[in-house]
Formats: C-alpha cells, structure tokens, sequence
C-alpha cells in the first residue's frame, strides 16, 4: 500500500489556543477547516489507494450468497390498549399524534364513537377501540417517563380517522403464513376482530384484522 504524508499543521499548531506560535492564516481563514492545507489533507486520505488483503476481504464478503433472507414479510405496527397489545397493518397507518382534548358530537350518545379531535388543523372523527373491544382499563403507569398515551390516525384511503392508545411500542415485521391462532383466552369482544397472534420477543400481539375494523368503525358512525 503507497504510504502517504500529510502536513497535520492542525494537530501540531492547534485551532483554538491562544499560544505561540499560532498560525497565521488563522487569522484570515479562522477554522482549519476552511483551509486548503486542510481539504488536501483530506482528499490524499480519500483517493489513497486501498490495501490489497482489505480488497479481497470485502470481495469474499461481497461473493458469499446471502442464506438470510425472509420472503413474504409484512409490517405492522404495535400498540397497547389497556393490557392488551394489539398491532395493524402499516398499509393503513397514517401518523401517530400527541393527544389532545376530543370534542363530544351533540345527540351522539354512542361510547365508541368519542367525538373529534383536531390534528393538525383537520377534524378527525375519534373512536375508543377500548369500547369496540370491551376491554377494561390497564394499570396506570407510574414513574415511566417513556409511556404516553398517542392517537394513531389510520384511512380507509378515503378518510382519515382515530382512536387513543394507552402505548406505542413500535414496527414489527412478520409472516402471514407464521401467525398463531388467537387463544380462547382472549377477550371475546375483541377476538373477532384479530387475524392472529404475532410473538414479538415477550409479547403475544393480536394482529388486527383491518377491513373488519373499518367496517365496524363505519357502523358507529
């Protein structure tokens, strides 16, 4: 490998000290890095020629076929309701928001459909899955500065709308063809709604099933 000297005037001057001797051209060009002795410094270290074994290492590394791969997966993104955790398909998340005050619709009595809410500028009808699915209230967190409560806004590519969740947690990836059968164990009310069960390290995630979902958020409207 060709070795290469630079004037590393920088190292041996410095750039902030006020001692002497100081460079001159500090004065004038005030940084090292608005040097040329500087930039030329750092295209010899750019166009410097690579080693030889290094090559060959990344060549071997390059030519060796990939036996990683995963086909067939998709993403969903997770989310906790009460004590339950829950996922939906990405294909129909739109963003996640603060939580801000919803606002009650007049002669709406109906507990699932909550109100709207302003995101941004724009009304979205709020929904409570936490009453779609009949499920209780989780124990409050405390002390856990990294828990908020989030609205996620999904479509139905002609609308927006949504709901309050108690978490996010994040994206995960899986395979439609590895989900497990929701348990019996599960709540009755939102088990009809769930295609599966995505195991994610620790958590069992009941992968929701969207058009379902949708369909019974347009019956309360």
């Amino acid at each position: 490998m060709q070795e290469f000297i630079i004037h590393d005037c920088w190292n041996k001057i410095g750039i902030w000290g006020k001692e002497t001797p100081r460079c001159p051209e500090l004065d004038e060009r005030i940084h090292c890095n608005n040097c040329p002795v500087y930039a030329e410094a750092g295209r010899i270290l750019l166009g410097r020629t690579s080693d030889h074994d290094y090559l060959q290492e990344w060549l071997g590394n390059l030519a060796r076929p990939r036996n990683d791969t995963i086909h067939n997966l998709h993403s969903a993104l997770s989310f906790r309701l009460g004590d339950e955790w829950f996922a939906l398909p990405c294909s129909i998340i739109k963003e996640i928001t603060h939580c801000s005050k919803h606002h009650s619709l007049p002669h709406r009595k109906n507990p699932v459909l909550r109100g709207m809410v302003n995101v941004r500028g724009e009304l979205l009808l709020c929904f409570s899955l936490g009453y779609l699915f009949k499920l209780q209230k989780g124990e409050k967190e405390t002390g856990n500065k990294h828990i908020h409560e989030r609205y996620i806004v999904i479509s139905d590519n002609q609308e927006n709308y949504t709901f309050p969740v108690s978490e996010v947690r994040h994206i995960i990836k899986y395979n439609p063809d590895n989900l497990e059968k929701a348990p019996s164990t599960i709540n009755q009310a939102s088990f009809n709604y769930v295609r599966g069960i995505i195991r994610d390290n620790n958590f069992n995630i009941g992968l929701l099933d969207e058009s379902l979902l949708l369909a019974a958020l347009h019956r309360n409207i």
